[in-house]
């Protein structure tokens, strides 16, 4: 007969399953030795390889640092400025007997940098023994008194040196012979922010008196003549004196010109056997001039800032 079909489906029924975890000493006991042998393998590791880390350093702080063959025996310094071997050892504290290894290159340059008057610092090794040096200074060309603000021209202590660009830097021992035959730049009046160390002059007449010294160190190079002092006098004109006495007025700018001016009236009169007292320069044409001699201003009649300047010009 055939068989009737029902909608009825036999599942299987799911099997049971039992977990057991067994537990014994024994059992606890081999398995703290596996985690122990583990754990000792990996200690001897990191034992060999900290050995192996402290005898390569060791051999190379006894082969570098200890090897006499790498004892700084030369300072190779190579300056734009006045700055020698002594003065860089000095500053930087270097001890002559370590080794070129031993020495901290960026801490010397760092103290090197922190000078105002030093603007790029190079070092470096050269073996056996030489520390090679590069060192880019600041070239003075005149020094800047204010006596408000207690700043002395050609002192190294009180005084403060200016280069082409104005910038303010105090005088370093390795310029102290050379700057003292630098002219003086004089400011009788500031404001606050004018003059700081290590950054350019912003007071502007100061500027313009500093231009017209760095263009007379070029146009009267070999001349008999210099401007040794150069004074701001008020906002449209400076006051100078010549390193024969001459007192001369100029304006801000052509300077240029007037000092041609000043160069040609020099000459002519020197020529003539006369000689000037006084000058202003700022007129084109028709140049006042004082002569010397019994009808020229006797010091009662000078100003305060000429009186000055004549003091500094018998420094």
């Amino acid at each position: 007969m055939p068989r009737r079909k029902t909608s009825r489906v036999n599942r299987p029924s799911p099997e049971r399953r039992l977990h057991l975890r067994v537990s014994s000493p024994r059992i606890v006991c081999f398995s703290c030795l596996r985690h122990l042998k583990r754990s000792g393998k990996l200690l001897l590791a990191g034992a060999l390889l900290a050995g192996v880390g402290w005898g390569v350093r060791e051999g190379m702080r006894e082969f570098f640092i200890e090897n006499n063959e790498f004892r700084l025996r030369h300072v190779d310094l190579e300056s734009n400025g006045e700055m020698t071997a002594e003065h860089f050892s000095e500053l930087t504290e270097l001890d002559p007997d370590s080794s070129i290894f031993r020495l901290k290159l960026r801490k010397m340059k760092g103290q090197l940098l922190e000078r105002p008057g030093i603007e790029r610092v190079e070092l470096g090794r050269r073996l056996p023994g030489t520390l090679r040096v590069r060192v880019e200074e600041r070239k003075p060309i005149a020094w800047l008194e204010c006596r408000p603000l207690g700043i002395i021209g050609r002192n190294p202590v009180a005084g403060i040196l200016l280069d082409k660009s104005g910038v303010c830097f105090p005088c370093d021992a390795w310029w102290e012979e050379k700057a003292i035959l630098l002219p003086i730049l004089l400011v009788s009046q500031v404001e606050e922010g004018d003059i700081t160390i290590g950054k350019e002059i912003r007071h502007h007449q100061a500027r313009r008196g500093l231009e017209l010294i760095r263009l007379s160190q070029e146009e009267l190079a070999g001349a008999e003549w210099s401007l040794p002092v150069v004074a701001v006098r008020n906002d449209y004109s400076l006051e100078a004196v010549t390193n024969t006495g001459v007192l001369a007025t100029f304006g801000m700018y052509d300077h240029k010109e007037q000092l041609e001016n000043l160069i040609t009236l020099l000459r002519v009169t020197a020529k003539d056997g006369e000689s000037m007292a006084m000058v202003n320069l700022i007129p084109k044409r028709n140049i006042p001039v004082v002569a010397s001699g019994p009808g020229a201003p006797g010091p009662h009649l000078r100003s305060r800032l000429q009186r000055d300047i004549q003091s500094l010009l018998r420094q």
